[in-house]
């Protein structure tokens, strides 16, 4: 174990005697999910996002695990040289998680808890952090307005999130409870004219996740999706290497083809609908109602209380609608900004506007020197 400081600890997703302390800490911790896992870090790593590293915070109290990707500043396009590195929370929804206990920090505790987190980017070299904050476990509530506000910290709702009560799984018709009318009317259509089937159970991890990859990536390029979410194939190989034990591949067939295909994370209570996508044909049929709805009940099997369906823009037909059709609960999705060195941050800040091929970012985006 890399000892930095008595306040806080690093540990490397790739070191296999760090990665094996940091997995029993998530396993010991009374609300863990599978993003806090060192193997879905390193799958992240390994599509290019940053270098993954969990770092472990000692408060007065309270002991907290924090999933972050590490990012070299000059990779930025116009900071060739820089020294340095910024750090982020890999794509999902972790933050930070208690590892002793579940109840709300105090104040004194969350002061201290990111007082060390600035301490260890200033030690390390990290000029600012992202943190994705965990919706179920209210991390934002731990925060608060006088912490999120400080110097230097930015607390932001970036998104209504949606899940699945899955305690309320209606047996008898083997669905979702509180499915609004045409929600349960395009489930029912799909299941006249669809199959699904599972990895591993119907059809081989390698080869669910090769279909996946196909659809998915049409369905990514007809919506001209950002480059982020493409992921390169030692992605999938670190799926299969590092989630196995997490990870379901559910694909929807129709006459023998596949149309539709999702993946779904989980741990001992939280599911995730982590990737999908389908074909025009699909949608026509429903797939993506049908896919959700096998997740919930492979969730619900695997003793998860709640299957998350992500965020989405509060829209009145598009994917805000489809989400919310599903009748579960809502939560918010925050981040937590902070900036460690503001000069150097100021500084990355200038330097990118002076670079005239990016473009200029949306308001609130951080850090606003990365595209």
């Amino acid at each position: 174990m890399a000892v930095v400081a008595s306040k806080f600890q690093v540990l490397s997703a790739t070191h296999q005697r760090e990665s094996s302390i940091w997995n029993e800490l998530v396993d010991q911790a009374p609300m863990p999910d599978v993003y806090y896992r060192p193997g879905y870090a390193r799958t992240i790593e390994a599509a290019g996002h940053g270098k993954a590293i969990a770092l472990l915070i000692n408060g007065p109290n309270t002991q907290v695990l924090m999933p972050l990707l590490l990012r070299p500043l000059s990779d930025l396009p116009f900071a060739a040289g820089e020294t340095g590195f910024d750090a982020i929370t890999p794509y999902g929804y972790g933050g930070l998680l208690p590892l002793s206990e579940i109840q709300r920090p105090s104040a004194t505790e969350v002061h201290a808890i990111l007082d060390a987190l600035r301490q260890w980017c200033l030690e390390t070299g990290v000029a600012s952090c992202l943190i994705r904050l965990h919706p179920f476990l209210f991390q934002d509530h731990w925060v608060g307005p006088e912490e999120g506000c400080s110097q230097g910290r930015v607390l932001s709702c970036r998104a209504v999130t949606f899940a699945v009560d899955l305690t309320r799984w209606d047996r008898e018709h083997q669905r979702i409870a509180g499915m609004r009318t045409d929600r349960r009317s395009s489930l029912n259509r799909a299941r006249c004219c669809l199959e699904v089937t599972w990895s591993e159970r119907d059809v081989s991890l390698a080869e669910s996740l090769s279909v996946f990859r196909d659809i998915y990536e049409q369905r990514m390029a007809q919506l001209n999706a950002n480059s982020y979410y493409f992921f390169p194939t030692r992605y999938y190989l670190s799926v299969v290497a590092n989630l196995t034990d997490h990870l379901g591949v559910a694909l929807a067939w129709r006459d023998g083809r596949p149309v539709a295909a999702s993946l779904f994370l989980a741990e001992r209570q939280f599911a995730h609908y982590h990737l999908s996508g389908s074909t025009d044909e699909g949608r026509r049929s429903g797939a993506p109602t049908l896919l959700i709805n096998a997740g919930a009940e492979w969730a619900s099997e695997r003793g998860c209380r709640l299957l998350h369906l992500g965020g989405a823009a509060n829209d009145a037909h598009g994917l805000y609608n489809f989400k919310s059709s599903f009748g579960g609960p809502t939560y918010h999705y925050y981040t937590l900004d902070v900036i460690a060195d503001e000069p150097k941050y100021q500084g990355l800040t200038e330097e990118r506007t002076k670079f005239q091929l990016l473009p200029l970012m949306r308001d609130g985006f951080f850090p606003r020197y990365r595209a």
